[in-house]
């Protein structure tokens, strides 16, 4: 069993964790990753239009917390709720983000980002600020920063819970630190761990809430508890890879599980649905 936990780190945003923001009058930062590692090796920054105008991004400015560069010197346009990447190597990006189909541009004089923390600033021509990011260092395997904006227009940042690590070019997989209840989902369902070399294993995807204690097991139809992922652990959002085996280490066989997720102290509540063992 693999697991991965990503810590809902919040990143200063105009020098305050989450930042109010129920009208946005021009182009967002939405993602980034800043310390590429090899295979993809290139830095980039999502822009993302939150307006219902289209925004041309000509003389814009992207930079870091010392040097500004001009997104492009001719015309550039960000549709209403569209994305734009800006890379440091289109290349690199595109061979590694080979489905990706959006917009890639690579500003002049790329704005080298600190792997262990910097700014982000984007500006109008007239070197006002559209937007700033804070962040205090990067993540492993070239997963991105994502951001994610509540329903009043609150802005929070973590970690993508994407499985590919990030999502250019598509709506953020980040979800909402303030969760009041659990989130669980279950990827592929049915699953087979029969050996066969497809769909084998299953990833658990868990979001709780804050809370001191959380389990996660899996149960039979007749009750009996047959695998414990987590028991009285710290409530934090991640994943599971489960290759299907039980507590005894063995294969479970086929039929209809329950996966029973509880959280106790400071936040209570649980929550259960079904997973699937096919042939």
């Amino acid at each position: 069993m693999v697991r991965r936990v990503w810590i809902a780190i919040l990143l200063v945003l105009s020098s305050s964790a989450a930042v109010a923001q129920v009208v946005f009058t021009g182009p967002i930062i939405n993602e980034f990753v800043p310390n590429p590692v090899p295979g993809l090796e290139t830095e980039w920054i999502e822009l993302y239009n939150p307006t219902d105008q289209a925004v041309n991004l000509r003389f814009f400015k992207i930079g870091d917390a010392q040097t500004m560069r001009v997104i492009s010197n001719s015309n550039l346009s960000l549709t209403a709720g569209g994305y734009i990447v800006l890379a440091q190597d289109v290349t690199r990006f595109r061979q590694y983000y080979s489905d990706f189909n959006g917009v890639v541009v690579s500003p002049v004089g790329w704005p080298i980002l600190n792997n262990d923390g910097d700014t982000i600033r984007l500006e109008y021509p007239s070197s006002s600020i559209v937007d700033t990011v804070v962040y205090n260092d990067g993540f492993p395997d070239n997963r991105s920063w994502e951001r994610y904006i509540d329903s009043e227009g609150r802005s929070y940042w973590g970690e993508s819970f994407s499985l590919t690590g990030s999502t250019p070019g598509q709506p953020n997989t980040y979800f909402d630190p303030r969760i009041k209840t659990i989130d669980l989902d279950v990827t592929p369902d049915p699953f087979s761990p029969n050996g066969d070399g497809f769909e084998d294993e299953t990833t658990i995807r868990f979001n709780p809430p804050e809370a001191d204690k959380f389990d996660l097991a899996l149960y039979d139809l007749s009750g009996r508890k047959v695998k414990t992922f987590f028991d009285g652990d710290l409530a934090l959002p991640g994943e599971i890879v489960w290759d299907g085996r039980g507590d005894d280490g063995r294969t479970l066989g086929v039929g209809i599980y329950i996966l029973y997720a509880h959280v106790e102290g400071g936040k209570a509540g649980s929550t259960k649905r079904t997973v699937v063992i096919a042939r």
